[in-house]
């Protein structure tokens, strides 16, 4: 039995591009062991025969009091001998790592193993996990350019894996084609909602809400009906969802996608071409989603809109602009689509397919 051992946990930024190569693995006759954890969106998304998944312990340090610091380093030191065991367990050929600390356990133990290590890194600036993976990998992939702020051999600009669902989505010619369509804005606030867009969104939108504007708007489990009544009180009538596991369907229906600027999210929209206005989260760690949208703005394939005093001003005066010139909103989602390399899926597959033993 072939067997690759993806290691991805957490948000959709980490698991859902894991995910999308593993069944890119399985369609080549792998089997796949997924370490994860208890809590982290796999345990949610994935059902698939050929994906065991394996909970190791695993916390992040950065940004935690000291106490849960000392918690995570022992839970750091733990999850390298439950990777070690899994590892000699399943025997594996290759270890795939999409970044976060539940990674590192595994990139170790693979080392002092001898399996071969690949890893990848989604965001415009390499996590503290993936720095310390890039040393213990025999071949890295980034979806940004510099992440690790290192040009050679080992590190490959390939872009981030994008699910196949996203490969018939209406192209941008057919979407923006008509001056007088209805204008369909997605508000996305991520895997876990966003209490900023909840909080802001929907007296922002009050401003320009008319007609031929319609609204859905993802807030986060738990949170539909207080966002839903503060539509109401505006007099919008906008669809709230806690959550959609049909994301394509939603970008497809869209013209215009308002969102944070995570790294699946921000390859999604450059794999279908959709208009965005990016309003990075201002507390990610290393400002990553700063870095992210910022890499999309300067070269003219987004519009970047920081979380400030003056945040609903100029939201409002960005997107009644956007909304009365669709030529606009056309050459952005063109210009997105040329961000990233493309068929990333593909050359990561071959690429590290050869490291496989």
């Amino acid at each position: 039995m072939k067997v690759i051992v993806i290691t991805a946990s957490g948000t959709g930024g980490h698991v859902y591009p894991a995910y999308t190569m593993a069944l890119e693995y399985i369609q080549k006759g792998y089997n796949i062991i997924w370490i994860g954890t208890k809590n982290g969106l796999e345990n949610r998304v994935i059902n698939h025969e050929s994906i065991n998944i394996v909970h190791i312990s695993s916390q992040g340090i950065r940004g935690k009091s000291f106490l849960k610091k000392i918690l995570a380093l022992l839970y750091f030191i733990k999850s390298i001998f439950q990777s070690f065991i899994i590892l000699r367990k399943y025997k594996p050929g290759l270890v795939l790592g999409f970044g976060g600390y539940v990674s590192v356990g595994a990139s170790l133990s693979s080392y002092f193993l001898s399996i071969p290590v690949v890893t990848h890194e989604q965001n415009a600036i390499a996590g503290t996990a993936n720095k310390i993976n890039y040393y213990l990998s025999n071949k890295v992939y980034e979806t940004f350019p510099l992440s690790f702020n290192k040009t050679n051999n080992k590190i490959i600009h390939t872009g981030n894996p994008v699910r196949s669902c996203f490969d018939n989505i209406t192209k941008p010619e057919e979407k923006y084609s008509d001056i007088n369509a209805s204008i369909n804005i997605l508000i996305l606030g991520g895997t876990q909602g966003s209490s900023f867009f909840n909080t802001t969104m929907p007296f922002a939108i009050s401003h320009f809400y008319s007609d031929n504007i319609s609204i859905k708007h993802i807030s986060g489990f738990y949170n539909d009906k207080n966002v839903k009544e503060k539509y109401t009180k505006y007099n919008i009538n906008a669809s709230v969802l806690p959550y959609s596991d049909n994301i394509n369907d939603l970008f497809d229906w869209s013209s215009l996608v308002i969102c944070r600027a995570g790294s699946t999210t921000i390859s999604e929209l450059a794999k279908i071409g959709r208009a965005s206005l990016l309003i990075p989260f201002p507390h990610a760690t290393d400002d990553h989603q700063l870095l992210n949208a910022n890499h999309l703005a300067i070269n003219s394939a987004t519009i970047l809109l920081e979380e400030k005093e003056d945040f609903i001003e100029n939201f409002v005066s960005i997107v009644n602009i956007l909304l009365n010139d669709q030529k606009r909103m056309y050459m952005l989602s063109k210009n997105i689509q040329n961000i990233f390399p493309e068929n990333a899926n593909k050359f990561i597959l071959e690429d590290s397919l050869k490291y496989f033993k």
